[in-house]
């Protein structure tokens, strides 16, 4: 209870920041040597994949139903329901033990954080007005589960650790409030809105396609070039750091353009990932992944949340478009490296992020005057929830 009115005290940006800190501790801490893992209960590359695509198709389904329920219900309960279940999913990966079991487990994980991620998002814009410094400590939550990862290496500890992250993420989310007085009510199909940004959502969809494909095998491929447990969780830890800077400084530039810049730097990160000889040379690599992903995260969820009222449905559906990625790209990561090894892989993620830098020529700064038309023409505004 002490913790409670502790954090209860605290500026609301502090609490904010805790949450996702915590929250993205949670996913880390389990999921940096998951592909490994796995492959100790049996798995093989292929079926490596069938269990990151599920993860991936159950945030996909989560998300894009609990985005738009929590433009017409209000953000907490569902950012405070997928904390609490979450937990119970992460301390499952304790007790199971078979490939089959372990994918299903990994299914409610990914459906609990779908139910959390965009009303997180949403509830962040619209008590902040940004969210570059709120997505910050994601990265810094991200960087803790690396090292946390680094020095324990005890699978079951990890996944023990990512549920009382969880836990405590959910006791925070109890210390916020719901300001919003009024509910938006939005089309079970808002057509009118994906139209509006379905620039957006098609480039984020290639460059993660080809992204889910090499991160469902990275851990593999840096084992093969040399990497040792430690130096992996040291090159993820380079991208976290590199993230937690980089997302506090790309926000004040124009969201289209930064959106823009991360697919060029994607597209370069993953053509070096498949000429590299040795894992040392990823070093200055990685800090350029790292910004290719500041700047994509925060120019796509930038545009979209300034640009819409209808945030929660708006983030909601860029959280689909990602995991609908996380739900394919693992399948042709797992059967291309299957049958042709791990750098076919690195080339397919190159190509689709030219494809999506090519999608995003027709992306266009907005007037928040237009969208705000569009989104009263066929959307509307209720009473009190």
């Amino acid at each position: 209870m002490r913790y409670l009115h502790v954090v209860a005290n605290a500026p609301l940006a502090l609490r904010l920041a805790l949450m996702n800190f915590l929250f993205n501790l949670a996913i880390e801490t389990s999921i940096i040597f998951l592909p490994l893992y796995v492959q100790t209960l049996g798995a093989s590359n292929f079926e490596v994949g069938f269990i990151v695509a599920v993860y991936g198709i159950a945030f996909f389904l989560s998300s894009l139903f609990f985005g738009r329920q929590s433009d017409i219900h209000g953000r907490l309960v569902f950012i405070r329901s997928g904390l609490a279940v979450s937990a119970l999913g992460y301390f499952l990966q304790v007790v199971v033990h078979t490939p089959m079991t372990f994918l299903l487990v990994r299914g409610l994980i990914g459906f609990c954080l779908g139910v959390t991620s965009a009303s997180v998002m949403a509830y962040a814009f619209e008590n902040q007005k940004g969210i570059g410094n709120f997505a910050s400590y994601g990265s810094f939550g991200w960087l803790l589960g690396s090292i946390l990862a680094a020095v324990v290496r005890d699978y079951e500890v990890l996944f023990i650790s990512s549920a009382i992250a969880s836990v405590l993420a959910f006791m925070v989310s109890l210390a916020l409030s719901e300001i919003r007085t009024s509910r938006i009510t939005v089309s079970v199909l808002p057509v009118n809105l994906v139209k509006a940004n379905l620039t957006v959502y098609l480039a984020f969809f290639l460059r993660q396609l080809g992204g889910h494909g090499v991160w469902t095998i990275f851990p593999l491929f840096l084992t093969d070039i040399g990497a040792s447990k430690l130096w992996i969780a040291i090159l993820n830890s380079i991208n976290m750091i590199a993230q937690f800077i980089a997302m506090r400084l790309v926000e004040r530039f124009n969201p289209a353009s930064v959106f823009r810049a991360g697919l060029v730097m994607s597209a370069l990160t993953f053509g070096i990932y498949g000429v590299v000889t040795n894992y040392l040379q990823l070093i200055p690599v990685q800090i350029v992944l790292a910004v290719s992903w500041a700047c994509l995260f925060i120019g796509a969820f930038g545009y979209l949340l300034r640009w819409n009222v209808e945030r929660g449905t708006a983030s909601g559906l860029l959280y689909s478009t990602m995991y609908l990625s996380a739900g394919v790209g693992p399948f042709i990561g797992g059967a291309v490296s299957e049958l042709w090894g791990f750098r076919p892989v690195m080339y397919q993620a190159f190509g689709f992020s030219l494809l999506g830098l090519l999608v995003s020529r027709g992306l266009k700064t907005r007037e928040p005057g237009q969208v705000a038309r569009r989104a009263a023409s066929s959307e509307s505004i209720s009473g009190p929830a």
